[in-house]
This record gives structure tokens, C-alpha cells and sequence, in this order.
């Protein structure tokens, strides 16, 4: 099954900087979420997502936009859409994007509720077609 989503080719300041962002929704609520190839792992904000006890803590570390180690915690999405993508009870990392959205005020409208990293474009064969400014995950 392939899906396409649009994204969203958001221009970061004036040195021809850009991010991706696709709509998404968490628990039936919209959100918009940020395609980072380059992050080896999925994250969502953990103030959105309740946190599940008994899971084993651990540290990620990171080299990029949120560089260093950092807390991470577990949660779980009973309902997560993109495009036409639906999954349930979903397992995520939660980590703290304080940081990241706080530069996004400074530099554009936009908020992420999450990032979308290699493990997810992974696992749906991911194709980002800019040209036509769409996502295609195949199943």
C-alpha cells in the first residue's frame, strides 16, 4: 500500500536553509511534524504524550539539532496518523523539544510535535519527492 503525503518546505532565516514538515495527527489531534533524515530515530515531545512506567530509561545520543545526550523516556500513541498511514498503540522515544521549538519561533511558524527519523522512513521505504513536495511511504 503506498501513501502520499504533502509536505511542506518551511524556509529557515535567509541563508537558504530549509526543513520539511508533514501534518500528522497524535490521539486525533493535528500536529505538524518535521522529517529529519539525518536523526537515527523517531522522537515526539514528551509534553504531549503521557509517559509509561516500566520501560527501561535510556540516553540517545544525538549530533544534531539537539547535540549531547539528553533524557529520553518512553510513551506510547494509541492513535498516530500520517496521510493515510495509521497506526496503533505505537511505542515512541519522548524527548523534551523545548529547544527546537523555541528556534522555531524565532525563525518561522512552526512548531514540531515530533521528528521523523530514519527508523521511521525506514521501515516505510520512504521517498521524498520535492519536486512535487510529497512523501511516499509504502507498507
Amino acid at each position: 500500500m503506498k501513501t502520499i503525503i504533502p509536505v511542506e518546505i518551511v524556509p529557515l532565516g535567509e541563508d537558504e536553509s530549509y526543513h520539511l514538515f508533514v501534518k500528522g495527527s497524535i490521539n486525533g489531534i493535528a500536529c505538524n511534524l518535521l522529517i529529519d533524515t539525518g536523526a537515527s530515530q523517531t522522537v515526539f515531545d514528551l509534553s504531549l504524550i503521557p509517559k509509561t512506567t516500566g520501560k527501561r530509561q535510556k540516553e540517545i545520543q544525538s549530533s544534531g539539532i539537539l547535540a549531547g545526550e539528553m533524557e529520553t523516556a518512553f510513551g506510547c500513541i494509541n492513535k498516530f496518523k500520517l496521510g493515510g498511514l495509521k497506526c496503533t498503540n505505537l511505542e515512541v522515544v519522548l524527548i523534551d523539544l523545548t529547544h527546537v521549538n523555541e528556534t522555531y519561533r524565532r525563525l518561522s511558524s512552526k512548531q514540531a510535535a515530533g521528528l521523523i527519523g530514519s527508523d521511521f522512513l525506514l521501515r516505510y521505504n520512504a521517498v521524498i519527492n520535492y519536486r512535487k513536495r510529497h512523501l511516499i511511504l509504502r507498507k
